[in-house]
């Protein structure tokens, strides 16, 4: 199955002239090969050279005719929820009889490679954005560029931008729309689409990159991929940033916003790494499962933000230096201090006056599924080091009481590891649920020796590794709430060890 879904890919990559052509493509092809640029009116002139040829777009096109594109605009508000009215750029009329109102927030969403306007992700997408306000939604439809080959469907995302950042321009002229309340939210090549649309439409308010497509676009030059110079505020969801060969990842690890979120460090989300026929049979169709099985990851990035729109749970992400650090609960979450946190998804704009987290990388967890939000707890304990204490190996489990409930009991620590006396150590623990007030910690480790290390023998069970925890914090990421339990002597053996004596 693995090398079914490479071949697709491959496939998808192939220059067109490596295929049988249709007659659109071979006139594209010949077109690329007798001229470097072409103009189209008022969407602007394209052209295959540098920044757009690099040693990253090794195969390079030009932009279809927007008559093959089709780039077509349906906008819904409170007043037509379902029933989408067309906006066409060169219609004016098309406009003063919407129920456009550039008084309010507009909301623009493009899809990506092989989709179209009509999309559940983007049609639930625009139903929370309804529920949570009165906006101008626009679903950005251009499906008749997003097919193979993908290189040719990168050259049509130009124009696609270009045809936003004219109808932009005609709402502002004719409904008074004004660009800084507009916000684009694009997924994969949706994502750059709205970077070349913010390329030409001065002051706009904000653009959100739903995992930015990697593909010809990662370590590009910055006028070809989606960068914090494209709108006032851009915040970027990363969430399957592993290469394309041979992980086979399609968005991108480089950091294009002003701030990047990179849930679940970016890679790997949870829930994703089921087999095919679980994916179909949750997602309840063939397309749909098979889109889930190949891309769960790239697609989870519009999963997280249309959860995020009306959630309760903040999707609250930690200012650090690598995933690996904020696992390890080595960076500071101390929500208190402006612009070491920010929420992903929609309220990141709650970060767009905060300067200093401007460059920042957060990160977060998440669960396997809806409702996929969690609160982050930090848990730090300090051993004892009575006399005859002694290192030893193992993985360690916790579990939170507090006034809502418990954490249940966790593992912490994702391998075996080993466990000095008198050191500290820290851990950062996600749940589905606030659990309030802490009240009491319960820890627990597991010994496991290492067979090459004589020293972590233990045949016959004959002797009774412990360890001594002697202090343990707990500090919740979410509410920055702290609590602090300590042994009553600090020097009685621990398996399992309840701390409630507050320090």
């Amino acid at each position: 199955m693995m090398w079914l879904v490479v071949l697709v890919l491959i496939a998808a990559f192939l220059p067109t002239n490596a295929r049988i052509l249709s007659e659109d493509q071979a006139e594209v092809l010949h077109t690329t090969h007798k001229r470097s640029s072409v103009c189209y009116d008022d969407l602007g002139c394209y052209s295959t050279g540098s920044p757009f040829w690099s040693i990253h777009r090794p195969i390079n096109f030009l932009p279809q005719r927007p008559e093959k594109i089709n780039t077509r605009f349906f906008l819904y508000t409170r007043s037509n929820k379902n029933h989408y009215s067309q906006l066409i750029a060169n219609s004016f009329n098309s406009i003063r009889n919407s129920h456009f109102d550039g008084a309010k927030k507009t909301k623009i969403v493009s899809h990506g490679f092989l989709e179209n306007g009509f999309v559940n992700w983007m049609v639930k997408m625009k139903d929370e954005f309804l529920k949570a306000d009165d906006f101008n939604v626009i679903l950005v439809d251009w499906g008749g560029g997003s097919s193979f080959p993908y290189t040719q469907a990168t050259a049509n995302t130009r124009l696609v931008g270009a045809e936003i950042a004219k109808l932009i321009s005609v709402l502002q002229k004719i409904s008074n729309g004004d660009p800084s309340k507009m916000h684009i939210i694009g997924h994969s090549l949706g994502a750059h689409i709205a970077g070349y649309a913010g390329q030409q439409t001065p002051n706009l308010g904000r653009i959100t990159g739903l995992d930015p497509a990697g593909p010809y676009f990662e370590n590009t030059d910055k006028d070809v991929r989606l960068d914090p110079t494209d709108a006032i505020f851009v915040d970027a969801l990363h969430t399957d940033a592993e290469s394309l060969v041979p992980n086979i990842g399609f968005g991108m690890s480089q950091a294009v916003g002003h701030v990047d979120f990179y849930p679940n460090g970016g890679r790997d989300q949870p829930g994703c790494n089921v087999d095919p026929l679980t994916h179909i049979q949750v997602q309840g169709g063939l397309y749909e499962g098979t889109a889930q099985f190949i891309a769960c990851n790239h697609l989870r990035s519009y999963e997280y933000f249309t959860e995020s729109i009306n959630s309760v749970c903040p999707f609250e992400g930690y200012s650090c230096d690598s995933y690996d650090h904020f696992k390890d609960g080595t960076c500071h979450m101390d929500c208190s201090v402006l612009g070491s946190c920010g929420k992903m998804g929609f309220h990141a704009d709650e970060l767009k006056s905060m300067k200093n987290a401007h460059g920042k990388k957060f990160f977060m967890e998440t669960t396997s599924r809806s409702p996929y939000c969690e609160y982050h707890y930090i848990i730090r304990f300090t051993l004892g080091n009575p006399s005859g204490s002694h290192q030893w190996r193992g993985e360690l489990k916790a579990n939170i009481h507090g006034t809502n409930g418990q954490l249940g009991q966790r593992l912490v620590t994702d391998d075996y590891v080993y466990f000095d006396p008198g050191q500290s150590y820290s851990y950062v623990i996600a749940v589905p649920h606030n659990i309030g007030t802490i009240k009491d910690v319960t820890l627990q480790w597991v010994h496991r020796g290492v067979s090459v290390n004589p020293f972590q023998w233990n045949p016959f069970n004959l002797r009774h590794p412990k360890l001594y925890f002697q202090r343990v914090e707990v500090i919740s990421g979410d509410t920055n709430q702290k609590a602090a339990f300590c042994s009553v002597s600090g020097t009685e053996s621990q398996v399992q060890r309840t701390l409630n004596t507050k320090c």
